[in-house]
């Protein structure tokens, strides 16, 4: 992914949310994984939410601009549920976080991509050339 076109040369808050439910296995999570890295490396976002999330979100995790960097050290994915990415949303307006951007990495087996999105919503998809979300931009990760 290159977002500097999408987001500028750097950003403040940013809210990732990367997709464990069951159709999600070890191959897609550590694509997403590589992705969240060319983030840090990119754009140097000041802060970062990772939100594990299935249908519901399964695990929260806070980063800074210098934790970031190593966050496939650090990381402890949650989830394997069912897929509801509206629970992203709610839970950002849950907790009150207002990030400037949210990129939602999934596989795009959605049944309802929400309508109620805060901040502009980037969904960067796997293996579903098939799937545009309704709301946001969509771009698709090509398989490695």
């Amino acid at each position: 992914i290159y977002l500097p076109s999408l987001i500028g040369e750097s950003v403040g808050h940013l809210a990732i949310g990367i997709d464990t439910s069951g159709s999600i296995g070890g191959h897609e999570l550590n694509e997403f994984l590589t992705e969240v890295q060319a983030i840090a490396d990119e754009v140097h976002p000041s802060h970062v939410d990772v939100l594990y999330w299935d249908s519901r979100v399964a695990g929260h995790e806070e980063y800074d601009q210098y934790s970031f960097k190593n966050i496939t050290q650090s990381t402890k994915p949650a989830g394997g549920g069912g897929t509801d990415p509206r629970c992203v949303s709610a839970y950002l307006k849950e907790k009150n976080l207002k990030p400037e951007a949210v990129i939602m990495l999934t596989d795009g087996y959605v049944p309802d991509w929400g309508n109620d999105w805060e901040a502009p919503v980037l969904w960067t998809i796997v293996r579903n050339k098939n799937a545009t979300a309704s709301v946001g931009k969509t771009i698709h990760i090509k398989d490695r």
